[in-house]
């Protein structure tokens, strides 16, 4: 097989972007990435398109022919590719496969989701909750923030983790996003203003939650062993593992952490011949502030019970024993649902360029990227190094 690398990758400002069609926020991306690459756009050979809900949000189906045909490659193949949050994650996953096994060379993967579309915010919830078992849990009352309390719940009974210790995750997140020009919501939020915000599902508050975020991204992967004619600086696809888990929080064994990502992380180590030590910095999935804190025990960053209380002594910060989110995550720098991991992939790739400003992690060559997607039932993870 051959290794695979991100010759480009580009991403525009995210937040929401009511000026913008979802054709202009998709051709922007892609022309990005296909510029930053250095290739001739009659060089890509394959589109894949990580999206969640166009046809709900956006009123649009058929999103790889759409995206081929708007940035004028119509007769290049393109597929949509959807696993709720983790779409971003599969599709850089499908392509880098492809492009191991020599089935194509250069594919695009565009990730991409309008979702200020809406008139109220409970018609926008109630699409982003398909991403759950509607007969299961929906029916009952159990979406995205119920379920993910829960978990947060368990957490702290098992662990003593506390509201506390998750207001440090916001509070962190939102740091960074300071730093962040393409970030969503660019503020910095006391932890008392954190703590004493409007509740959602407790313990949540109105900090502890993701944004509604309009967004695209995109990268050109190509063979690892040309890319440097094309970018000096190309970004290695080390490992990838994908892990699966119950589709509902009823189903899980443990709430306390999630299984899919602990099964998608052994894989990605073991493929890339790495530990969580060699990590130099992380972008995962903050869809809530206790999610970030069970993924960093469940990527082994920390033991279980650890998260909570390493969050809150810094390290997990800029300068920490391992910085997460350093983009803002998706409490900052937003979770377009459907494009959230190729974004990710976007943005360690600046930080392994040392493109990332204020943000950068000095030194950084490893990196790696996580998405979890529904009731933490899809999980993907890639470790990426620097090429040069």
């Amino acid at each position: 097989m051959r290794n695979v690398a991100i010759v480009g990758a580009c991403e525009i400002p995210f937040g929401v972007l009511q000026e913008q069609s979802l054709r202009q926020m998709v051709c922007e991306a892609a022309a990005g990435a296909i510029a930053d690459a250095g290739i001739e756009d009659k060089a890509i050979d394959f589109i894949r398109v990580a999206n969640f809900a166009a046809s709900d949000f956006a009123d649009q189906n058929m999103l790889g022919a759409f995206v081929g045909t708007a940035i004028g490659l119509p007769n290049v193949p393109a597929l949509r590719v959807e696993g709720a949050c983790a779409s971003g994650g599969a599709a850089l996953r499908e392509a880098a496969f492809s492009i191991a096994h020599g089935r194509h060379d250069f594919e695009l993967v565009l990730g991409v989701e309008k979702m200020n579309t809406k008139g109220s915010a409970a018609e926008t919830m109630a699409i982003i909750g398909r991403g759950n078992d509607l007969e299961v849990e929906q029916s009952v009352g159990i979406g995205g923030p119920q379920g993910f309390a829960l978990a947060a719940c368990r957490h702290m009974h098992e662990y003593g983790t506390t509201r506390e210790q998750f207001a440090h995750v916001a509070a962190k997140n939102y740091r960074r996003g300071l730093d962040n020009p393409v970030a969503h919501l660019r503020k910095d939020v006391s932890l008392d203003k954190i703590l004493n915000a409007r509740m959602i599902s407790w313990p949540f508050t109105l900090h502890d939650c993701s944004l509604v975020t309009d967004g695209a991204a995109a990268v050109v992967l190509g063979p690892a062993d040309v890319a440097s004619r094309y970018n000096a600086e190309p970004v290695r696809i080390l490992g990838s593992g994908m892990g699966m888990s119950a589709f509902s929080f009823s189903g899980k064994d443990h709430l306390a952490t999630f299984a899919a990502t602990k099964k998608a992380a052994a894989e990605a180590f073991e493929q890339a011949g790495l530990t969580p030590k060699d990590v130099h910095c992380c972008e995962c999935h903050d869809c809530f502030t206790a999610t970030e804190i069970i993924n960093i025990e469940d990527l082994g960053f920390f033991a279980k019970g650890e998260g909570g209380p390493a969050t809150a002594e810094g390290k997990t910060d800029l300068g920490g024993q391992i910085p997460v989110n350093m983009s803002g995550g998706l409490k900052s720098k937003g979770h377009p649902v459907g494009c959230t991991g190729v974004a990710q992939a976007v943005e360690v790739t600046k930080q392994l360029r040392g493109q990332a400003g204020p943000r950068q992690v000095h030194g950084a060559t490893t990196a790696l990227t996580h998405v979890i997607g529904g009731p933490g039932s899809l999980a993907v993870v890639h470790l990426f190094g620097k090429a040069w």
